[in-house]
């Protein structure tokens, strides 16, 4: 596959970018080459790295707007588990290319997710074309989730993957993960060269159980057990002292701010400046959809922001550039992805934007204007690994999606009980 993109803005002026295979190969001006896809921006469109969710629970859209409202106690163990007992793998499957679905119009190309049926999940994503990473999610308490499963369904999985998909190792966390079992997903995750993906102070309860049970906190107990390193990637990280904060930059560990799904379960306020300050690497995730409730990147990116401005009660906290930055380089990094910029030599996971949308005009500072007051709407056209999943806002196929994953979840209400 090859693409010509025209006159499209990038870095404030008109570029032409050609795409050969699933890289970007050159940008310039006047590129006068034959392609199988063309794109005229007319100057009214610009060129943007697709944007990265580093933390999802993908099928999870089948429970959009259904336990609403509610503590995180209560939301998981009287609503949430319970229906996910009644998943089956074509379920997870619908639910996920709806996920990939939402993402791909929002301008997202990159997800990093933790749920189950592994196997319907890469199907999905497949078929989407959207690149992910599927973690193989441990959990001491269901036979799916324990270390004995995750082998086999690694060794299972490890050669038939597409190019889009990798594997990751998901503990869930430190209270349904036994300390042998966390061992065991460093050790297993290192072995095979696998990001290690897991949730960790989001609540003042999981920190105060940590405390009683172990004498610790839970990033002091997960490096006394020589758990964290730079392929480990953690999820909310709330509720962490300044000791801890350090031992993450120590070990070069990333982590994720989700700050929709902290603000709507009322779990707290991500240190942002904290972790700024002390040079950890900060990227940006949606959490699920059944928690945000949206998997639009471009409404992260503005609470992001807004959200620690009003925290620190200073205007100049956690600036439009920087927020970009985690939702596009930094989770580049994290994810160990040759993309989150527009350069030669770089993954060909871009999008294209709409300039003439109101919300961009009058056009002063383009970052300013996609973190500020854009949404995924802006978004007109989403390339993935070379290949056009999105065209003038139309997806392949969108409409079965749609009508397919309704009847999916209002089956599942239905038989919750």
């Amino acid at each position: 596959m090859s693409i010509l993109i025209k006159n499209i803005i990038l870095g404030g002026r008109k570029r032409d970018i050609f795409v050969k295979g699933n890289k970007i190969e050159k940008i310039a001006s006047g590129i006068d080459k034959k392609a199988e896809e063309k794109f005229d921006g007319k100057g009214e469109k610009a060129v943007l790295p697709g944007l990265i969710n580093c933390h999802c629970h993908s099928a999870m859209t089948l429970f959009r707007g259904y336990a609403d409202d509610i503590s995180l106690k209560e939301w998981l163990e009287k609503k949430i588990w319970p229906l996910e007992s009644k998943l089956k793998a074509d379920d997870i499957y619908w639910g996920t290319k709806l996920a990939s679905l939402e993402m791909l119009k929002t301008g997202t190309t990159f997800f990093n997710d933790m749920y189950w049926y592994p196997e319907a999940q890469i199907e999905a994503v497949k078929e989407m074309g959207i690149r992910a990473k599927i973690g193989l999610t441990m959990f001491d308490f269901l036979p799916a989730g324990s270390k004995e499963n995750i082998e086999k369904l690694y060794e299972k999985l490890k050669d038939e993957i597409p190019e889009t998909v990798e594997l990751a190792i998901s503990p869930h966390s430190i209270y349904t993960v036994s300390r042998k079992n966390l061992i065991w997903a460093k050790n297993f995750s290192q072995k095979n060269k696998l990001l290690l993906h897991i949730h960790l102070s989001e609540t003042e309860k999981e920190v105060r159980d940590c405390l009683k049970k172990r004498k610790m906190r839970p990033v002091e107990y997960l490096d006394k057990i020589g758990f964290l390193g730079r392929n480990t990637v953690l999820a909310h990280s709330i509720y962490l002292s300044d000791k801890e904060i350090r031992i993450l930059e120590k070990r070069k560990c990333s982590v994720i701010y989700n700050p929709c799904s902290n603000m709507k379960l009322a779990s707290g306020i991500f240190p942002y400046q904290e972790f700024k300050k002390a040079g950890v690497n900060i990227c940006l995730g949606t959490d699920g959809p059944a928690s945000n409730n949206s998997l639009d990147m471009f409404e992260e990116m503005k609470f992001a922001s807004l959200l620690q401005k009003i925290n620190k009660k200073k205007a100049t906290a956690a600036p439009a550039p920087e927020i970009f930055k985690a939702a596009t380089k930094n989770g580049a990094k994290a994810m160990n992805l040759n993309s989150g910029e527009i350069k030669e030599g770089k993954l060909a996971d871009l999008i294209l934007v709409d300039l003439n949308q109101i919300s961009l005009k009058p056009g002063h500072d383009l970052i300013s204007g996609l973190v500020y007051s854009a949404s995924g709407n802006c978004v007109s056209d989403t390339v993935c690994n070379g290949i056009v999943l999105m065209r003038s806002g139309r997806v392949e196929g969108e409409e079965k999606i749609l009508k397919e994953t309704e009847k999916r979840a209002k089956k599942l209400i239905s038989i919750k009980n």
